[in-house]
């Protein structure tokens, strides 16, 4: 009859104790480490190193404390061979040292370019928010696996010879002392059943966690494309305009053929100002205004991160404007090159044909609007700055107004071909010198003094547009190459646009 050791409990509980110990130990490793290079001084310089490439602040804060959260847990894993411990450890520090903070900045007042406050949408934050750790989880999770594998390299050749070195001295002694030790068999079998019952309960909650991460981390696009904060405020509440209408214009998404482009099917996203689908506006016809989105980029950007509506609304509402209706284009053409808003040199992808002939065209005689150049506007950011401006140069019979924002003035890409006298024609910083109907142009410059290296283009065409005596104003604020400046950058260009007198001149009826 076999005799059971008193010894096997005080053992079998020690083991299964061992991972949770490990796991505390990586956690601490994890969140020390994490919060030694979280330090200003590490996230800012970061921050700031990201800043150069031409990222806005606010993503670039996201994105350096993604990269730090997987550091972190990568000086976890590499320390002690553990990778939950210590992706829950950068995480928590990810959580304290940047969540924290975007929560706390965006639970302060924030007002619209023109001063109206916006209300905090906080299912929309919170939603931001859980993004953000789900993206802080894989960012962590990389780095961990990482770390392991950097353990396996690096660390565990030094403590298996530790080791080696230690048993083969242990060895000596007992030889030496002539001593033995009892030897203690654990009895497995009975832990075997419960050991895989915990094993298949916690790899299903696992996998089931993990996608639930790549499932939030599938929504973060916007916070990258546009920024983090992107529709966390909701548009300032106006009241109404006369006859008790809703100041809040109507948007919707159109689709049109294009003779230009091959008589495809061509996107564009339009904005309705809010008479005109009541009876005070029924016989009204309204001045339009075309905005071009930058790359990478789609129609609704102007609206999503733009707030190209809301700004209208609030002019609109505070009688600063005329009531526009708002044009905006889906610029992308074949898949891997940008269109650059132009007719590509090839003949094969005539983008500009489209917005100055087939979407004006269209946008005429489908909707009331005022059908001549002095009606009529062309903008954009980026991109769409210099699509805008080329534009315009190009077809000053058909556009008068023009607000490039955060533009180049020069052609970029390939898409123009080798000709250099066809580069020439589409670089607005040359083509304007050549065209006397284009130097007529009404043009509102904007730019942020941080966006490089398109300030320093901006600030090059404005002396060119002053060599040539041509009025226009340059508007300039603090930032970076972001959507939080082309949106101040339109509401200013849409009080400065002078389509005439407003009539007739709304009254504001402020909400109850």
């Amino acid at each position: 009859m076999k005799q059971k050791s008193i010894f096997m409990p005080r053992l079998n509980r020690k083991k299964q104790l061992l991972p949770v110990l490990w796991f505390l130990v990586s956690l601490l490793v994890a969140i020390l480490g994490s919060f030694y290079i979280f330090r200003h001084a590490i996230s800012d310089n970061l921050s700031s190193l990201i800043i150069s490439t031409g990222i806005d602040p606010l993503r670039s804060a996201l994105i350096g404390a993604l990269l730090l959260a997987a550091g972190g847990a990568l000086i976890g894993a590499t320390l002690t061979n553990r990778k939950l411990g210590s992706l829950v450890g950068a995480c928590i520090v990810f959580s304290i040292r940047y969540l924290n903070d975007f929560i706390q900045t965006e639970l302060l007042p924030v007002t619209d370019a023109g001063g109206h406050l916006k209300t905090l949408n906080s299912n929309v934050l919170m939603h931001t928010c859980l993004v953000m750790l789900a993206l802080a989880v894989i960012s962590a999770f990389i780095g961990s696996a990482v770390g392991v594998a950097l353990y396996e390299v690096v660390v565990d050749p030094v403590i298996s010879l530790v080791r080696a070195i230690w048993k083969r001295s242990s060895l000596h002694a007992d030889i030496t002392n002539r001593t033995t030790r009892p030897v203690v068999i654990p009895a497995r079998a009975s832990l075997k059943k419960g050991k895989n019952w915990t094993w298949s309960i916690g790899r299903t909650a696992s996998i089931v966690l993990l996608l639930v991460v790549f499932f939030l981390a599938s929504q973060s696009s916007d916070l990258f494309i546009f920024s983090p904060d992107v529709s966390i405020h909701n548009a300032p509440q106006l009241g109404t305009i006369d006859g008790g209408i809703s100041a809040i214009g109507t948007t919707k998404s159109v689709w049109m053929h294009s003779p230009a482009m091959g008589n495809k099917l061509r996107l564009f996203d339009i904005y309705l100002p809010p008479t005109y689908f009541t009876a005070v506006g029924k016989n009204k016809h309204y001045p339009t205004i075309y905005l071009l989105h930058g790359s990478p980029g789609k129609a609704i950007d102007w609206f999503t991160a733009g707030n190209a509506a809301e700004s209208a609304n609030a002019l609109i509402a505070t009688r600063e404007i005329q009531e526009p209706i708002l044009v905006m284009p889906d610029g992308n053409g074949a898949p891997g090159a940008t269109t650059e808003w132009g007719n590509s040199g090839n003949g094969k992808q005539a983008i500009e044909t489209f917005v100055a002939h087939d979407l004006v065209t269209y946008v005429d005689q489908h909707y009331r609007t005022i059908p001549d150049a002095a009606h009529r506007a062309i903008g954009g950011l980026s991109m769409g700055g210099f699509g805008s401006m080329n534009i315009a140069i190009h077809h000053p019979d058909v556009f008068n107004w023009v607000v490039p924002l955060g533009g180049y003035y020069y052609p970029m890409g390939s898409i123009w071909g080798p000709s250099q006298s066809y580069r020439q024609y589409n670089s607005p910083q040359i083509q304007i010198t050549r065209s006397p109907a284009a130097q007529k142009l009404h043009i509102f410059l904007g730019d942020a003094m941080q966006d490089a290296p398109y300030y320093k283009d901006t600030v090059s065409f404005s002396h060119v547009l002053d060599s040539l005596h041509i009025k226009h104003i340059f508007w300039k604020e603090k930032g970076h190459h972001s959507w939080k400046v082309w949106t101040d950058g339109l509401y200013l260009a849409l009080k400065w646009i002078n389509w005439g007198p407003i009539h007739p001149a709304p009254r504001v009826i402020p909400p109850k």
